[in-house]
C-alpha cells in the first residue's frame, strides 16, 4: 500500500516540539553551570584534603569521629549538587518527565533551605554567631591539619588564637612547630610565629592582638552584603532550573500527547482507507434467471 509506506515517513513538527526545544536548550544551559561548579568544589575538596592529609590521618580520623572538615564537606556538597544536576541534565537529554519533575522537586529543597539560612542570618545576633564560630586552639598540637590552617588564618585576618594569644599558654610545642616568645609584663608565652606581626631577634616585638573569633565574625558582618548578593545570584539561577524544568515536563507531556493523537489519526485514515479500497474492489454478481420450459 503507497498510502501506507507514506503516510509513515510523514514526521509533524508540532508548535509544543519547538518551544520544548527552546526551553531543552535553556535547561541545558543552566544544568551544564551547576556541574561546572560542582566539578570545581569536588576538585578543591580533594586538592586541599590530599595536600594537608595522608591516608593515616583519613583512617585515624574516621576512628575518633573527626571524619568531617571543611575540605570534606566541600567534596560532599559539591557531589549533591553534582547529582541532583545530572537529573535535569539526562531528564532533557531523553525528554523524561519524571527526571525533570525530580531535578525540580530537589532544587526547591535547595532554595527552600538558602531562604531559611537567609532569614536566620538576618535574625541572628553578633553574640550569638560568636557562640556559633570556634576556633580549635586546643588541637594546635595534636593535629597537623588544624595548625596549618590556623597559622594560614592568623596571617590572613591578623588575629592570634581564639580570643587572644592567651589561648596558647601552656601548650606543649614541638621542634616541628614554628614558634617564637611573647613577653610582657606579666607573663611570658610561648604562641606560634604566625601570631606575631614583627619579630625580633628573640622575642615578637608586635603581636597580633584580635582573636580569630571576632577577626571572622568581623569578616562575615563586613562581607555580608558580597555573601548575599553571591547567594541571591545563585538562588535566582536555581529558581530559573525550576521554572524550566516545570515548563519542559510540560511541554514534554503535551508533544507526546498530540503525538499520539496524530498517529491515532492516521491509523484511522489508513483503515478508512483500507476499507474504501476493499468496497471498490470487490465485484458484484447478479443471480441468474431461471427458464421454464
Amino acid at each position: 500500500m503507497t498510502l501506507n509506506a507514506n503516510t509513515q515517513k510523514i514526521h509533524f513538527k508540532t508548535e509544543s516540539e519547538y518551544t520544548m526545544k527552546s526551553i531543552r536548550f535553556l535547561l541545558l544551559t543552566i544544568t551544564t553551570m551547576f556541574i561546572i561548579i560542582a566539578g570545581l568544589m569536588v576538585v578543591l575538596g580533594i586538592s586541599v584534603y590530599t595536600h594537608y592529609h595522608n591516608f593515616s590521618f583519613f583512617y585515624e580520623a574516621a576512628k575518633s569521629g573527626r571524619f568531617i572538615t571543611p575540605s570534606l564537606l566541600c567534596v560532599l556538597f559539591g557531589m549533591g549538587l553534582f547529582i541532583v544536576t545530572l537529573f535535569g541534565f539526562f531528564g532533557s537529554l531523553k525528554q523524561s518527565t519524571c527526571l525533570v519533575n525530580m531535578y525540580a522537586f530537589f532544587l526547591c529543597i535547595m532554595v527552600i533551605l538558602k531562604i531559611v539560612v537567609v532569614i536566620l542570618s538576618f535574625t541572628i545576633s553578633t553574640n550569638q554567631l560568636l557562640s556559633y564560630v570556634r576556633v580549635p586552639v586546643e588541637q594546635y598540637v595534636e593535629d597537623s591539619e588544624i595548625s596549618v590552617e590556623l597559622d594560614a588564618l592568623q596571617k590572613s585576618l591578623n588575629c592570634c588564637g581564639s580570643t587572644s594569644y592567651k589561648d596558647y599558654a601552656g601548650m606543649n610545642f614541638t621542634s616541628y612547630h614554628d614558634t617564637i616568645v611573647i613577653r610582657t609584663d606579666t607573663d611570658t608565652v610561648v604562641v606560634p610565629t604566625s601570631c606575631c606581626a614583627k619579630r625580633g631577634d628573640v622575642y615578637c616585638t608586635r603581636i597580633r592582638s584580635t582573636g580569630c573569633q571576632n577577626a571572622l565574625v568581623n569578616m562575615l558582618v563586613q562581607n555580608s552584603s558580597v555573601i548575599g548578593i553571591l547567594g541571591v545570584s545563585v538562588t535566582f539561577i536555581q529558581i530559573l532550573g525550576i521554572i524550566f524544568a516545570l515548563l519542559l515536563a510540560k511541554c514534554i507531556r503535551k508533544m507526546k500527547s498530540e503525538k499520539a493523537l496524530m498517529q491515532w489519526k492516521i491509523r484511522e485514515q489508513m483503515i478508512l482507507a483500507q476499507k474504501s479500497e476493499s468496497v471498490d474492489n470487490t465485484v458484484y454478481i447478479g443471480h441468474t434467471e431461471s427458464s421454464h420450459a
